[in-house]
Parts: structure tokens; C-alpha cells; sequence
């Protein structure tokens, strides 16, 4: 038995390929560094990570990316020699480029430009070793997707772009993938918006550059008619087709719980079974996902794990907000403890805080550190992060009578303390956030601060679009703060059924 989603927490449109008996899969990052996170498994159900694709400023400039921008969905295909490749929008900088490696765990090339235009590339190596490019975008002013042939090493275009096709009526028509398949091509791609209205269609056409034909069963992956069931606004699908002939399909969804209108976790990874008929592919059982499966791949329960300081940090998936300011996070192995030197504020827009996140994937999870008092000089702590607009965060710092710890809400563009305790002061102290589908409770040590809902970081209550995930961070604000031996992370799987 395997439940959805295979990828728990902020894990967004995803895309996959195979190589050598592995599976290689890529998701979105926004405004997170390193760029464009990698996963990687043998059955598609079992995802380990394996950090991020760009990990250096050369490859990703996110300095002033607005929460929600900065690097959109990826695409991820290997051609016959087996050099892999990673081609992406960056919509802040407003480029779509590329890069490769002939080893998947890196480094990976410099970035390649392609074109301003469109977001959500794709690529297609087909059986004469050319390479063919799609996304969104424009061609003489007409709205939809788009292809040409180019140099994938080098990003340059071969040809114009021809426009492949309007879509199938729905709007804002993205995410496109051609895979070909006995002889035809099959364009499919993503309507509705990344929202409730989300799903998947597909066309075919026995010429590359088109026109294509749409499935009259459209659409081949939608629950828009599934009011009131726990998965919602699936789509941004991609197809992949297994040694033995099988194809899945690995996709976006969110989970809402209780209400159905909202949710927090951000979009994440499912997968479903696909079936063919009558020459076109059909996702799950008619288009539906479900959140368990009696048949696949036996999921092994590796939900919990912890963030240890005596290992690289690189060997775990945290993420940080825009630049890498790797100065600020310096590491002892031998003692495992982390010193983050805190220098902007975390709540300033566009600002480059020192936090370092990890993705909550369950609605059930605990987080616990412990922060050294007495090296501690500024503030610090640990929060439960969206953006700098939209986050809870239980902040430490010294006081003439002890240490103060205050629960603080940012929600828009109001901050304010909640609620604040006074201990004595002490060596060191734990601090943690327990979670469940409606509250978030902060404490220090034994003592409980206060409790913040979940609800207070929906996407659907944001002021902009938001395209990310609940994280769980520890920070440091105007000063030096050491965390002692690492982070641990528990989900409670349980209440997540």
C-alpha cells in the first residue's frame, strides 16, 4: 500500500525521467535557494532528496525575487548519451535557460539562455537525437503553447517558435509536456490555473509542430467536480513510462483538512496509475486521485527524520530565502552545533534573512531544537514560515531578568506580540511547534507561549498568489545564535489519515 501524496509538504509541479534504474524527479522553488530541488527513487513511490539543482549565485539570481516568484516549474529529461537536463523560468529575471550534467549529482553546467517569453519549458529528445522545446507564451500575439527545435547544450534556437496550440478552451493553458507514443505526439498540459479549477488535457498530432487534435474525453486528471474531497486543484502532470512498460503519472494537488476551501501545506507531489484507451492515456480511475492505494510499490514510513549538525547540512533538503549567505551559517561537526549571524530582519519585504527552512509535510508534525542562552546575542528562534508577510515565529532574547520569549503573528503588513513569558535565564533551552489541521502551539521548554491557527498562512487568505508551502525555521535577527545538536521533525501519520 502507498498513500498520497509520494511527496509530502511544498513540493509543486512536478517532473520526472528515468536513467540507469533510478528515477529522478524535480520540483519548484520560487523564492528559495538552492534552485529547482531534486528527488530521486526506484519504485516512483520511495523520494529521497537530493538537494538542489542550482546551488550557486552564478546559476540563480533571486536578490530581490518577490515571495511566490523566482524559479517556476522545471522540467527534468535525459537523452541517449545520458547527460542529463534541467530546463526552467525564472520569473523574476523574466528568462526560461537551461543547464545539463553528465553525473546527476552534480555540479551542474552554467545556465543557458532561451527565450524571455512564456514560462513552464519542457523538452522532448527524439529518436535522432534532436531536441525539442516547449512552453507557454506568445507567437504573433496569439496566446497559448509554443515549441521549436533547439541546441539543448547551448539553449540556442534552432527555428522561430510555431504555436502548437490555443489549448482546450480552459484558462491560462501552461505546464505542457510532448511525449511521443505509437507514432503520434502527445502535447498535454494544464488548464484552469494552479487553483481550484486545476486539470489536466491532452491532444495529439502525427506532426511535431502540430495542429493537435484535443481527447474528447478531456480532461484526463480533474477534480473540480470533487467538492469536499481531501485532494483538490490537481494537475501539472507529467507522464513517465517504466522498464516494464507501465505509466504513471506524477503530478500537483493540495490537501485540505477540515474545510475545504483552504489549505496551508502548499501543492505537493501524488501519483496515479495511467491506463490507455482508445489511444489516449487516462490518470487514476477516470481522473480522480485518492489518498490510498492497496496496490503499487509497499510506501516505507520514513516521515520522521532529524536534521543532525554533526553531518553536512547538504546532505538534508533546508532551504533559504533568496541568497545563500552561506557566512551565516557556520557549521561544527565535531561539537554539532550551527551558528546562524543574524542580519536583516525576517519580516522586511524583499529582504535576505538569515533562516533556515524545512518543508512540513504532514498536518500533524512536531519541531523541536534546542538554542544555546548563553552564546545567544540579538534574537533568535524558530517560526513557521510562508514568506516574509506571512508567518508565526516564537522569538528569544536576553533580558535584565532572564530571557524573553514572545509569540509574534505577521500576517499582511501587521506584526504583533501575542503573547510573551519571562524565564529565568539558564544554559540552554528547547523551544518547539506542534501542529495539527487548525492550530500551531509554540513552547519553550514545558512552558506553552501560545497557539496561532493555520489558517492565518492559507494561500486563499493571501494578498498576492501564493505558490509555496508551510516551512518549519529556526533564525537568527541582529546577532549571533547557536543551535545545539540538530532539528528534529515528527509527523504524527496517523492524523494525517
Amino acid at each position: 500500500m502507498y498513500r498520497n501524496p509520494v511527496i509530502p509538504g511544498f513540493a509543486p509541479d512536478p517532473s520526472v525521467t528515468f536513467h540507469d534504474g533510478k528515477y529522478y524527479l524535480v520540483t519548484s522553488t520560487f523564492e528559495y535557494f538552492p534552485g529547482v530541488s531534486l528527488w530521486t527513487s526506484e519504485d516512483l513511490v520511495n523520494w529521497k532528496p537530493m538537494g538542489g539543482i542550482l546551488t550557486s549565485e552564478s546559476q540563480l539570481d533571486l536578490k530581490e525575487a518577490a515571495s511566490s516568484s523566482g524559479l517556476y516549474a522545471a522540467t527534468i529529461r535525459v537523452n541517449s548519451s545520458g547527460r542529463f537536463y534541467m530546463v526552467t523560468t525564472n520569473k523574476y529575471t523574466h528568462e526560461n535557460f537551461i543547464c545539463h550534467t553528465d553525473d546527476i549529482r552534480g555540479p551542474w553546467s552554467e545556465t543557458h539562455f532561451i527565450a524571455k517569453d512564456g514560462i513552464d519549458p519542457s523538452l522532448l529528445f527524439l529518436p535522432d537525437g534532436r531536441c525539442f522545446y516547449t512552453s507557454n507564451g506568445s507567437v504573433d500575439g496569439v496566446r497559448g503553447i509554443k515549441g521549436a527545435f533547439i541546441n539543448p547544450d547551448t539553449g540556442e534556437l534552432l527555428e522561430d517558435f510555431t504555436l502548437l496550440s490555443k489549448g482546450c478552451g480552459g484558462a491560462a493553458p501552461e505546464g505542457p509536456h510532448i511525449y511521443f507514443e505509437n507514432g503520434w505526439y502527445y502535447l498535454m498540459l494544464a488548464e484552469g490555473g494552479t487553483g481550484y479549477g486545476h486539470h489536466e488535457v491532452i491532444l495529439r498530432s502525427k506532426d511535431i509542430h502540430g495542429p493537435y487534435e484535443p481527447n474528447p474525453a478531456n480532461p484526463i486528471l480533474s477534480h473540480v467536480s470533487r467538492k469536499g474531497h481531501p485532494i483538490q486543484a490537481v494537475g501539472h502532470a507529467d507522464l513517465i513510462k517504466t522498464p516494464e512498460g507501465e505509466w504513471y503519472a506524477l503530478f500537483l494537488g493540495i490537501r485540505v483538512k477540515p474545510r475545504p476551501l483552504l489549505h496551508h501545506l502548499g501543492r505537493e507531489t501524488f501519483l496515479e496509475k495511467v491506463t490507455w484507451h482508445d489511444g489516449w492515456p487516462v490518470i487514476g480511475n477516470d481522473g480522480f486521485s485518492e489518498l490510498f492505494h492497496a496496490d503499487g510499490p509497499i510506501q516505507t514510513d520514513n516521515s520522521d527524520y532529524s536534521v543532525s549538525f554533526l553531518r553536512k547540512l547538504d546532505e538534508y533538503p533546508y532551504l533559504k530565502v533568496r541568497v545563500p549567505k552561506n557566512e551565516c551559517y557556520i557549521q561544527d561537526i565535531e561539537k554539532g552545533t550551527l551558528t546562524l549571524i543574524g542580519e536583516d530582519n525576517i519580516a522586511l519585504p524583499l529582504s535576505h534573512p538569515t533562516l533556515l527552512a524545512f518543508r512540513q509535510r504532514g498536518f500533524y508534525e512536531v519541531m523541536e531544537v534546542t538554542l544555546s542562552l548563553r552564546e545567544l546575542e540579538g534574537r533568535a528562534g524558530i517560526s513557521s514560515w510562508v514568506s516574509d508577510d506571512y508567518h508565526y515565529r516564537l522569538e528569544v532574547r536576553k533580558a535584565e531578568d532572564g530571557v524573553r520569549i514572545s509569540l509574534i503573528r505577521h500576517i499582511h503588513d501587521f506584526e504583533a506580540v501575542t503573547e510573551t513569558l519571562t524565564l529565568p535565564m539558564s544554559e540552554n533551552l528547547g523551544l518547539s511547534i506542534i501542529s495539527d489541521d487548525e492550530d500551531y502551539l509554540f513552547l519553550a521548554g514545558d512552558h506553552t507561549i501560545g497557539r496561532a491557527t493555520v489558517y492565518g498562512l492559507a494561500a486563499e487568505g493571501q494578498r498576492h498568489n501564493s505558490f509555496t508551502g508551510a516551512l518549519f525555521a529556526i533564525y537568527a535577527e541582529d546577532g549571533k545564535a547557536v543551535f545545539l545538536d540538530g532539528i528534529t521533525m515528527k509527523s504524527k501519520t496517523d492524523g494525517d489519515k
